[in-house]
Order: C-alpha cells, then sequence, then structure tokens
C-alpha cells in the first residue's frame, strides 16, 4: 500500500469511525476540545508516515496534517454558521464534499513533500 493510500484511509477512519466516540466537540471556536480530534490526526499520520520516510519529515508530516485539519474543519463549522446552513441540507453535504476534497489535498500535498 502507498503512503497516499494509507492516509486516505486512516482519515477515514478518524473522520468517521473514531470521532464517533468524541461527545461534544466544540470547532467553532479556534482553541477547544477539538484538538483531540486533530491530535488523532496528526498522531495516526505520524505512525503511517514512520513505515515510509525517516522520523524527522514524518513529523513534519504528522504537523502539516494536525495543522490543516484544524483549519479545514474550523473553516467548515464558521462557514456553515454563517450562511446558516441546516444539517443534513444540500448545500451541508457540499460542505462537506469540499472538506473532504481539502483533505485529500492536503494529503497529496503531504505525499509530495516527504519525497
Amino acid at each position: 500500500m502507498n503512503f497516499f493510500l494509507a492516509l486516505l484511509i486512516k482519515h477515514a477512519i478518524v473522520d468517521l469511525a473514531i470521532q464517533a466516540y468524541l461527545k461534544g466537540i466544540d470547532k467553532v471556536h479556534y482553541i477547544s476540545n477539538a484538538h483531540i480530534h486533530y491530535l488523532h490526526h496528526g498522531i495516526s499520520t505520524l505512525i503511517i508516515a514512520l513505515f515510509f520516510v525517516d522520523p524527522t519529515v514524518a513529523i513534519a508530516c504528522a504537523i502539516i496534517d494536525y495543522i490543516a485539519h484544524w483549519h479545514i474543519d474550523f473553516a467548515k463549522h464558521h462557514a456553515n454558521i454563517y450562511f446558516n446552513i441546516e444539517t443534513r441540507s444540500i448545500t451541508w453535504w457540499w460542505t462537506n464534499a469540499l472538506d473532504a476534497a481539502l483533505h485529500t489535498i492536503t494529503y497529496y500535498a503531504i505525499v509530495q513533500f516527504a519525497f
């Protein structure tokens, strides 16, 4: 399995399965308990990256993922609030599609950075 594919699978697991266990996560405030979720992404990226690149690069990949995930999620939640987007509406699904695309681009950029 290549690095990019491993990161995409990791994202699905952390964003959908593991995040389901987190209750009361506040992605609206810049500094909040949502960093638990962002740390899950960073740490899991670190673990995966260690199979593909040297430890220093793996740490950088983890930091990039952590920071990108934080800002993408923060921006999505603020856009949903600003535009008064109802959960599960057509527009809400579009903001989630954009979110997924931005995370995919992040993983592509991480792999390009790493190699």
